[in-house]
C-alpha cells in the first residue's frame, strides 16, 4: 500500500526533496513554502505525528541533529540567528513530526 503521508514518501523517496541533511535516524529538506530563504524542516525517518509520539531515546539525538542544522543554516545564510520551532496538530501541516529550523536576522 502507498504511503499517503507526505513526509514519509519523501524518506521514501517517492517525492522529491531538496535534502541538506540525513543520518540514520532523519532527514532534512528545504521547505517547499519557506518562510525565509534557507527554511529546513528536520523529521525522523520514521512515522511520529507529534513531539509527544517521538520515543524519549529518540529525542536527544534528534534534537542534537536541529542543533546542528541551527548553526549550520545560520553560517550558510549568514543570518544572525534561527528560528527553531514545532507545531503540534495545530497549524501542523503534514501530521508528521517536523522541527522548523529558520535562519533570521534582525
Amino acid at each position: 500500500m502507498e504511503s499517503v503521508c507526505l513526509f514519509c514518501r519523501i524518506v521514501e523517496r517517492d517525492l522529491p526533496a531538496a535534502t541538506v541533511f540525513e543520518d540514520e535516524l532523519s532527514i532534512a529538506f528545504l521547505d517547499h513554502r519557506p518562510l525565509f530563504p534557507g527554511h529546513c524542516l528536520l523529521i525522523p525517518k520514521t512515522h511520529y505525528e507529534t513531539l509527544a509520539d517521538l520515543p524519549e531515546r529518540l529525542t536527544g539525538p534528534l534534537f542534537g541533529n536541529a542543533r546542528l542544522l541551527a548553526g549550520a543554516v545560520e553560517l550558510a545564510m549568514q543570518s544572525e540567528g534561527s528560528f527553531v520551532a514545532i507545531n503540534n496538530r495545530v497549524s501542523q501541516s503534514v501530521p508528521h513530526l517536523h522541527i522548523h529550523i529558520v535562519p533570521r536576522s534582525k
